[in-house]
C-alpha cells in the first residue's frame, strides 16, 4: 500500500510539472514551426543566433505592429518586414552586420520582442495574440516585394499624418515607389498629433543659437510631403529631419508657437513617412482592403513574390 502511495504521489508530481512546463513554456515552436531558410541574426548581447526566417518574422512583427490591428495590415507589415530581411540575404543582398544579415536593434534594423516580454505585455491575451500574428506571417509565407525584378526597399514607420514622404528628401537617395502622395487612412491613429513645449533658452542651446534667433526662425522649404525640409535659425541652416531629432520631434511635420519664454512644437504624424503608414494600413485594413491592396498604395509599382529559397523547396 506504501509503495502504491508512493507511485502515486510520484505520478501525480509528474503530472504537475508538465502542466507548469506546458503553461511556461514557449509556443509550439518546434511543431509549429513555419519555416523559411535559417538565417543569422545578431542578438541583443552581440551573439549571432540561427532561427527560421518565418519563427523570427513572428516576433518582428509582434514588436512592430499592435496585435490588435487587422489581419490585413498584419500580413502588409509581415510582407514589408520579410522583405526588408531579404534584402540582407543572398541572392538578394548582403548582410548588414559582420556574420548576421539583421539585428534585433529597432534602431539599426527592425524591431524584435522575446517571448518573455510577449507575456508580459499581453497577460491573458498572450495566446490568442500570438497566434493571431502567427497567421499573419502564415497566410503571407515567403512573399517578398520586387521592383523590376530586384528586391524593394520597404520602410515603415507609425503614422505619415496625411500625407506619405519621397524617400529623396529623408534619405538622399530616389526610388519610384517611395514618393509622396496623400493618405487618408491614418486619422484614427492617437499619434496623429503631438505637441513638445521647450523654454526659448532650451530650445536656442540645443541648436547652437540665441533666443533672438529662435525668435525670427522660419521654414525655408518644404518636402514633397509638406514636411520641414530646411529651416534658417540665425545664419544657420538645419534640415527638417535634423531638427526633428535635435529636439526629439514625433516627426519633421513640425509647426511652432511663441509664448512668452516658451516654445510649442505641434507636430503632424510619427516616424519619417516613407513608405508604409502602418496605422494608415489599419485604417485601409478596416475598410475591407486587402494586403495586397495595401502594399499596392503605399510600394506603388512592386509585385508580390516567393524569396527564391522557397521556389527551390
Amino acid at each position: 500500500m506504501r509503495q502504491m502511495k508512493k507511485i502515486f504521489i510520484f505520478a501525480l508530481l509528474i503530472w504537475l510539472l508538465f502542466a507548469v512546463w506546458q503553461v511556461s513554456r514557449p509556443p509550439d515552436i518546434e511543431e509549429g514551426s513555419l519555416g523559411g531558410p535559417l538565417i543569422p541574426i545578431e542578438n541583443s548581447q552581440g551573439g549571432v543566433m540561427q532561427a527560421p526566417l518565418e519563427d523570427f518574422l513572428i516576433q518582428v512583427l509582434a514588436a512592430e505592429m499592435p496585435a490588435s490591428f487587422e489581419p490585413a495590415a498584419l500580413q502588409a507589415q509581415a510582407v514589408a518586414a520579410r522583405t526588408y530581411i531579404a534584402a540582407h540575404l543572398p541572392p538578394y543582398g548582403e548582410y548588414r552586420h559582420a556574420q548576421a544579415a539583421v539585428c534585433c536593434d529597432s534602431s539599426h534594423c527592425q524591431a524584435y520582442a522575446s517571448l518573455e516580454t510577449l507575456r508580459a505585455n499581453w497577460g491573458e491575451s498572450f495566446t490568442e495574440n500570438w497566434q493571431k500574428i502567427r497567421q499573419a506571417v502564415a497566410d503571407t509565407a515567403g512573399e517578398i516585394l520586387l521592383y523590376q525584378g530586384q528586391v524593394a526597399e520597404t520602410p515603415y514607420y507609425s503614422c505619415c499624418g496625411g500625407s506619405t514622404e519621397a524617400a529623396e528628401a529623408c534619405w538622399g537617395n530616389a526610388f519610384p515607389y517611395l514618393t509622396a502622395h496623400a493618405c487618408p487612412y491614418c486619422a484614427q491613429s492617437p499619434k496623429l498629433t503631438d505637441s513638445r513645449v521647450f523654454t526659448l533658452a532650451q530650445a536656442a542651446q540645443a541648436v547652437q543659437a540665441t533666443e533672438e534667433e529662435l525668435l525670427h526662425m522660419q521654414t525655408v522649404s518644404y518636402t514633397p510631403g509638406g514636411r520641414s525640409a530646411l529651416v534658417q535659425i540665425g545664419d544657420k541652416t538645419f534640415d527638417g529631419t535634423e531638427l526633428r531629432q535635435i529636439w526629439q520631434l514625433n516627426s519633421a511635420a513640425f509647426t511652432w508657437l511663441i509664448l512668452g519664454d516658451r516654445i510649442a512644437f505641434l507636430t503632424l504624424g510619427y516616424g519619417h513617412g516613407v513608405g508604409l503608414c502602418q496605422y494608415g494600413a489599419e485604417g485601409m485594413a478596416a475598410l475591407g482592403k486587402t494586403y495586397q491592396q495595401i502594399l499596392d498604395f503605399y510600394y506603388p509599382g512592386c509585385q508580390l513574390s516567393q524569396m527564391e529559397a522557397y521556389n527551390e523547396t
